[in-house]
C-alpha cells in the first residue's frame, strides 16, 4: 500500500481504486528504488503520506488507523509503554513492537523495511526518536488525515459550509438516510445570516472532542442527572473540561442549530451523544481486528478487507 492509497481510503475520495492499485506488486528493483528515495525525519513536512512512492505495510496501516482515534494527551502514555529501555527514546525494535500488537502479528512482510521506518530511524535504521519527535509525528499524521477529509468537502476553498460539516460527520454514522436528511434540512432552512463557514482549525477542534468524548459525555451526563437543560455556555464548559480549550462560537452554533429541536437555545444532549458515539464507533480501529479474523485464510485477505471496509464505512 502507498501513502496515496492510505489517504484516499481515509478521505473516501469520490473515486475508488481497483484492488490492484491498493496491493502493489513491485519488483525488487522498484522496491529498492523507493527505499533509496525515502527521506529521514522532517517533522515540518509530512506530505509523504500523499505520495504514490511511499510504502506502508499492513501493520503500519493498522497502526496509523489506531492513531487517528487517540487523544493527543495519550501519546505520552504510549511512548512510555514503548520505551522499554527507559532511555526516553524509541528504537526501531521498540517501535515495531507496537505494530506487532496492533496487527496481531499477521503482517506477512513485517520484517521488511518500509518508508516510514527510514523516515523515523534513518537509512541504516539505527537512529532513535525522542518523545517530542514521536508526538509531533503522530499529531502530524492526524492533521494530514483530517485535512484530506476536510479537502474532500471544501472544493478548493479554505472552509466548508456548516451543512457540509454536518454531512461530513453524519457520513461516519449508520444513521438512516432519512434521519440524516432531517438534520441537514434544519441547517439549510435557516436564514442566510445564521449560516457559518467552518475553517479547518475548527474542524480539528471538533474531531479532537470526538477523540476525548468519554470525558465529555461524563460532563454532559451531569446535567442530565440534575435535569438541567444544556445551554451554549454549559456546552462550552463541558468542552473545556474534556479537551482543555473552548470551541469557536461557530461550532457551538452549528451543534445547537442541529440538535436544539425546540429552538429554545437548549441542547437535546441525548440525541447529540447518540449521534457522536455512532460516529466514533465507525472510526474505531478495533473493528479492523474483526476483519482480520474473518480474512485470516488468505495471505493478504486481511489487508484487502481492512482497506475495503474502511472505504465502505466512509
Amino acid at each position: 500500500m502507498t501513502g496515496e492509497d492510505f489517504i484516499a481510503a481515509i478521505a473516501s475520495m469520490a473515486y475508488i481504486r481497483e484492488q490492484s492499485a491498493i496491493l502493489h506488486h513491485m519488483t525488487e528493483e522498484e522496491y529498492s528504488s523507493i527505499l533509496e528515495s525515502a527521506h529521514t525525519v522532517d517533522l515540518d513536512n509530512l506530505d509523504f503520506l500523499k505520495r504514490s512512492d511511499y510504502i506502508i505495510s499492513y501493520s503500519e496501516f493498522l497502526f496509523l488507523l489506531s492513531v487517528l482515534v487517540k487523544p493527543i494527551d495519550q501519546f505520552s502514555r504510549h511512548f512510555r509503554i514503548l520505551d522499554r529501555a527507559g532511555s526516553n527514546t524509541l528504537s526501531k525494535e521498540e517501535f515495531l513492537s507496537v505494530e506487532t500488537l496492533t496487527s496481531g502479528g499477521a503482517d506477512p512482510f513485517k520484517n521488511a523495511t518500509t518508508s516510514m521506518q527510514i523516515f523515523l530511524f534513518g537509512a541504516d535504521q539505527t537512529d532513535e526518536v525522542n518523545f517530542e519527535q514521536f508526538s509531533k509525528f503522530l499529531h502530524g499524521i492526524q492533521r494530514q488525515c483530517l485535512k484530506a477529509e476536510f479537502e474532500a468537502y471544501s472544493d478548493g476553498q479554505d472552509f466548508i459550509t456548516d451543512d457540509e460539516f454536518m454531512r461530513l460527520l453524519l457520513r461516519r454514522t449508520l444513521i438512516p438516510d432519512i434521519k440524516k436528511a432531517r438534520y441537514i434540512d434544519r441547517l439549510e432552512s435557516r436564514p442566510e445570516q445564521r449560516r457559518n463557514k467552518i475553517q479547518f482549525s475548527q474542524f480539528c477542534q471538533f474531531m479532537n472532542l470526538l477523540n476525548d468524548f468519554p470525558d465529555f459525555e461524563v460532563a454532559i451526563r451531569m446535567f442530565a442527572i440534575t435535569k438541567k437543560a444544556l445551554t451554549k455556555s454549559d456546552f462550552q464548559r463541558a468542552v473545556k473540561a474534556s479537551t482543555g480549550s473552548l470551541f469557536d462560537q461557530e461550532l457551538v452554533d452549528v451543534v445547537f442549530d442541529v440538535f436544539d429541536e425546540d429552538n429554545d437555545n437548549k441542547l437535546g444532549h441525548d440525541e447529540f451523544i447518540k449521534v457522536m458515539k455512532d460516529s466514533i464507533k465507525s472510526r474505531n480501529s478495533s473493528s479492523y481486528h474483526h476483519v482480520l479474523a474473518n480474512h485470516s485464510g488468505t495471505r493478504w485477505g486481511a489487508y484487502r478487507g481492512c482497506v475495503k471496509q474502511y472505504m465502505q464505512i466512509h
